[in-house]
Formats: structure tokens, sequence, C-alpha cells
């Protein structure tokens, strides 16, 4: 695709028995149902149990953190370091407040990666760490709405696994 262009993400809407609603993806055909757990069915004035299924801000925070570590992963494999597997994994974690308004907002997304690579390759994978935020889709397209912060912690493996 050239600098430029643009495509259309399709998604048709459905509300089944509040809060339950879904999203189809017309380029696959998945279905996402989307409820509201716990807190947020709290702060929506429902019972906790009422709809215990991921809800859009979790749907958020999981996007962000899979777009940003197979960007990472991508970075590190251009640098010759294995990213697959048990090589790289990751948790993420969104901050939601309150707004003044009553309004959920994911503030910001914590992301802790953690790569298994050799030593000689340590360098090399924090400089991709450094770069790595800035070929995210998804980080590109909320920049500025949301903090995004990551680290990365290197541990240990063997010389000469890890390495591409």
């Amino acid at each position: 695709m050239a600098s430029g262009d643009m495509h259309l993400v399709r998604v048709r809407l459905g509300r089944g028995r509040p809060p339950l609603q879904t999203a189809e993806i017309e380029s696959t055909g998945d279905t996402l149902t989307f409820g509201l757990p716990g807190w947020q069915a709290e702060h929506r004035g429902l019972a906790p149990g009422e709809a215990p299924r991921p809800g859009p801000l979790d749907h958020l925070v999981a996007a962000i953190g899979v777009d940003h570590l197979g960007a990472l992963a991508d970075a590190l494999a251009a640098r010759g370091i294995e990213a697959d597997g048990e090589a790289l994994g990751a948790a993420a974690e969104g901050e939601v407040v309150v707004d003044p308004d009553g309004v959920l907002r994911v503030r910001r997304i914590r992301i802790a990666y953690t790569l298994r690579a050799p030593e000689a390759v340590h360098a090399a994978a924090e400089r991709a760490h450094e770069h790595h935020a800035r070929h995210s889709p998804c980080a590109r397209s909320l920049a500025g709405a949301i903090d995004i912060l990551t680290v990365l912690r290197v541990v240990p493996a063997p010389e000469g696994a890890g390495v591409t």
C-alpha cells in the first residue's frame, strides 16, 4: 500500500440485551461480543455479573498491546533477534479514569515486554524497543489521546539461542 492510500474497515454493529453488543468484522466475518465486566458494569448502574464479557475498554487495551507487541517483534526480527514463541511475551495494563462528566476513559496503557535473548543481542534489542512504537498503527492512531508507556526486560537465554 502506497503512502496516502485509504482503505475502509467495515464493521456491522449490533445490540443484544443491554449491555451486550456485537461487532462483526466484514473482512474476516469474525464477531466480537462486548459486555461490561465488574467495575465497568457497576459504573453504568448494572450488576457486575450481568454481562461478564470484555468491554470496549478491555478490547482497546488488548488491541493496543498486541499491536505494540507485533511492532516490537518486527523491529527485533529486522535485527536478527528471535521474537516468536517463548522468546517474546508481554502484559498490558490500562489505567481508566472517570472524567468530570462521568464518562470512563483510558488515560494510560503500560506494556511490559519480556524478551529471552543472549547477552550479545541485548543492546540491539534495546534499540529496537526505543523505536518500535512509531511503527504501531494503533499508537499512531491514538497519539495524544492515550499515554502509552513501554518497558523491555531482557532475560538471559543460552548463547546462540534467540538469533535468527
